[in-house]
């Protein structure tokens, strides 16, 4: 992976903030790769991996997940504490109603 230094030091401080995040733009630019940096991130944290719930919806391993009703009961299931999680949604566009 190539460091993004720019940009993740401008995503940083918004972390542990209460909003949602979405980063945008052209496709092949790089917007996973900061999704994994900033998984990273959140390791070196020492963020427990409980607590991390990372899903590229181009991958094989998520394509029955087709609904936001299906999204939110799999967060729901993988969520095993009342305690802060981080979810990073990669490729969420092919989530109908997300």
């Amino acid at each position: 992976m190539i460091q993004r230094s720019i940009y993740i030091d401008k995503i940083l401080p918004f972390i542990d903030k209460p909003l949602i995040k979405i980063l945008t733009g052209i496709r092949r630019s790089g917007k996973s790769v900061l999704l994994m940096l900033i998984k990273e991130e959140l390791r070196q944290r020492n963020i427990p991996e409980s607590q991390i719930i990372y899903i590229n919806f181009e991958s094989l391993e998520y394509m029955d997940i087709d609904s936001a009703l299906k999204l939110y009961k799999y967060i729901k299931e993988k969520r095993t504490k009342e305690e802060k999680i981080y979810i990073l949604l990669d490729e969420i566009q092919n989530v109908p109603e997300w």
